[in-house]
């Protein structure tokens, strides 16, 4: 394949899955979102050869670098024992982690937590004491086993950290079960903030509604309530430190702020959760600052030979200070390799290798997914993220052996179909790309990232106009208000002169010009509908019929 080609066909892949990333990572800063938030511009087919391609950037690592980091990561991950696999896999290209840091989020990772439903099933079936009993032993290993570093938080982040309010009566009945458990009214507190937050919604706060406000309001009074009763019972039960911290962030203030975290690092100095929350709420956007993060990340590694894990927090300020939760084309990519200089938690490395993957830098999504994947091996979104983003980097074999395993794995899941039709485009393999796309979309009939991928092989790879242009209009169909299939549509436009070409640049121009994601598209578009004068067509019917 030739380097231009695969250049166009890793820009058409960029667009194919904003709308299959959701967070599946747990939250230490519950305000933060994810990088690039979903747009709706899946669909975008943008390598007709005629087009004037976006240049392409300078690589962060350099292609040796890129390429025996994943000998590194093939041979760790060939590894059967859990801990091992974790342990021997390379760290990204010129950083400095630590071996202590790195071994304790592996075993982080590795201990298996208690699910809410686990935690269900013991409440309704009247064992709400067992349930105490085994949170209880959780606590103590937190606090006692070097290699239980922030079990209880990992726990209770995993369980009860959920804005969903079919939760209440769970939490309620344990509650009255057992009145004296710090970790009941713990738990019942952290979801209240979870609520709390979902009732407040994601907007700046002018433009948030009054009657969400006041929802938040009454919500993080009841979890106020709880989680005063839970460190009165039993002041070592530090999620309701982080909960409380969160719970000021939102709402109730800096002073409350202060003081959990005064109450929270007395019970546990060296706890990486508090540290995590905290500096997360001393971000610029929620009233902070830099330097107030800078202080947070250093005061914690007074205590990392304690617990290891507090190295992570380092990584905070300098993520936040380069805007790896929310890079642009236009972003410091070059910054990354000093952010990521420590060992980073999973959700900034996810943010990275997403913001890396929708801008074309393939060398850094490649690196910084693989490091998620490092520690969270399940973690199935950043895995088909970070097996496209080999394509950028010529690595298609190992992209399709992984994509053989997935689908063999999951063969009813459509997304792991999706992932290897586009790793047999890039090999040209345009037959078993499109009977995998044919099989995602008939397993999910309106998955936009599989119409896309469709109409990416029809329009770019095989040009059968007919088959891209009902894909185009089945995303015009189904997603009008995406830029998508308008996009595509011109595309085959373009191709097969017949339909109303300045009809489809006018309607994507006049829709889609304040997208800031479609500007370069929307400055071609404009640009030519300048050049074409305006005419009808001799057969107002697309000919592509």
């Amino acid at each position: 394949m030739s380097t231009r080609g695969r250049i166009l066909l890793i820009i058409a892949l960029v667009f194919l899955g904003v709308f299959e990333w959701w967070w599946t990572i747990h939250r230490w800063m519950p305000h933060s979102v994810p990088a690039a938030q979903a747009s709706a511009i899946s669909g975008i087919s943008v390598g007709h050869p005629l087009h004037r391609l976006p240049p392409r950037r300078a690589q962060v690592f350099t292609s040796d670098e890129v390429h025996a980091f994943l000998v590194g990561v093939r041979n760790a991950d060939a590894m059967a024992d859990p801990l091992q696999r974790c342990l021997n896999y390379p760290d990204p290209p010129h950083s400095h982690w630590s071996p202590a840091t790195v071994k304790a989020y592996c075993q982080y990772y590795l201990h298996p937590v208690m699910s809410f439903d686990e935690a269900k099933v013991l409440i309704e079936g009247g064992k709400a004491a067992e349930l105490d009993q085994k949170l209880s032993q959780v606590l103590q290993a937190q606090r006692t086993l070097p290699d239980a570093h922030g079990l209880l938080d990992h726990t209770y982040f995993r369980a009860f950290d959920d804005g969903s309010f079919d939760v209440r009566p769970t939490l309620d009945a344990w509650k009255r079960a057992s009145p004296n458990s710090a970790f009941a009214y713990a738990a019942s507190g952290m979801a209240y903030v979870a609520m709390a937050q979902k009732a407040r919604g994601g907007a700046y706060i002018q433009d948030t509604p009054q009657s969400n406000i006041d929802a938040m309001d009454r919500l993080l009074s009841q979890a106020d309530a709880d989680l005063q009763r839970a460190v009165t019972l039993d002041p070592q039960v530090t999620p309701a430190y982080v909960a409380m911290i969160n719970a000021g962030s939102l709402s109730l203030g800096d002073v409350y702020v202060r003081r959990a975290v005064a109450r929270g690092l007395a019970a546990a100095a060296d706890n990486y959760a508090i540290y995590g929350v905290l500096s997360g709420a001393m971000q610029p956007r929620w009233g902070g600052s830099l330097a107030a993060m800078d202080q947070v990340a250093h005061a914690a590694q007074a205590h990392v030979n304690q617990n290891p894990l507090l190295a992570i927090v380092l990584s905070a300020e300098p993520a936040y200070r380069y805007d790896v939760c929310n890079c642009q084309s236009s972003a410091n990519w070059s910054a990354f390799p000093t952010v990521f200089d420590n060992v980073s938690s999973t959700s900034l490395l996810s943010n990275a290798g997403y913001a890396a993957s929708e801008n074309a830098q393939s060398d850094i999504a490649t690196v910084y997914l693989s490091e998620v994947l490092r520690f969270q091996p399940g973690a199935e979104v950043d895995r088909r993220r970070r097996d496209t983003s080999l394509l950028g980097v010529d690595e298609s074999k190992m992209a399709l052996d992984d994509a053989n395993r997935l689908v063999a794995a999951e063969p009813e899941f459509g997304a792991n179909y999706r992932l290897r039709g586009n790793v047999y485009a890039s090999m040209m393999d345009n037959a078993h790309a499109e009977q995998d796309l044919e099989h995602a979309l008939a397993l999910n009939p309106d998955s936009i990232d599989t119409l896309s991928a469709l109409g990416n092989l029809y329009t770019n790879h095989t040009q059968e106009w007919d088959k891209a242009w009902d894909i185009a209009e089945r995303i015009i169909r189904k997603y009008p208000g995406s830029p998508g299939g308008w996009a595509m549509k011109a595309t085959i436009q373009e191709n097969h002169p017949g339909a109303d070409l300045r009809a489809t640049y006018q309607y994507f121009v006049d829709n889609f010009s304040n997208d800031p994601n479609m500007q370069w598209h929307t400055n071609r578009l404009r640009e030519a509908l300048a050049k074409s004068a305006p005419s009808v067509p001799a057969n107002p019917a697309p000919a592509i019929r």
